[in-house]
């Protein structure tokens, strides 16, 4: 009849304006994958598979800084002996930091690549504390660290006008 006509007149059009909305606030209904890109000199791609490369290439420039410190100055440097404080929060117990750490994390944030969220790791208690610190102590023990830990996710947002690299 007339109400369930209604009815599904309204879903539909709420299900259009969901997706309207998410289409804005991704940019508009131009698809970033489409945006021009420029390479070094300022012409633009035209072979889309050049792109992944050019983005690799533009956020290694931006992100990596050439370390500028001198090893003979390092190796000079004095090691101060430990005060009382320091002595005693090195022989605490060693899950404090990690329980710390754990109860900062902000609570309903998006989760990494990992999928684990800071509310599951703070629903753990106990158990979870005592696997985190297992982990770090191994990584720090064998000095190598999980591969994914040093993988980062990187969004481009673009500020106002043309959106080229």
């Amino acid at each position: 009849g007339i109400p369930d006509q209604k009815a599904l007149a309204f879903v539909q059009w709420n299900s259009h304006r969901d997706a309207l909305s998410l289409d804005i606030r991704r940019g508009g209904s131009e698809r970033i994958e489409n945006m021009p890109i420029k390479d070094r000199n300022g012409s633009l791609f035209l072979n889309s598979s050049d792109r992944p490369e050019r983005w690799r290439e533009y956020f290694s420039e931006l992100l990596y800084v050439p370390s500028t410190a001198d090893q003979h100055l390092i190796d000079e440097i004095q090691v101060k002996t430990l005060t009382k404080e320091d002595v005693e929060r090195q022989n605490a117990n060693p899950t404090v930091e990690v329980r710390r750490a754990v109860k900062q994390i902000k609570s309903r944030k998006a989760s990494g690549s990992d999928e684990v969220t800071a509310d599951i790791l703070k629903a753990g208690g106990e158990p979870v504390i005592l696997w985190l610190f297992e982990i770090f102590t191994d990584v720090w023990k064998n000095e190598e660290m999980v591969e994914d830990w040093s993988l980062a996710l990187l969004i481009r947002l673009y500020k106002k006008g043309k959106k080229q690299l």
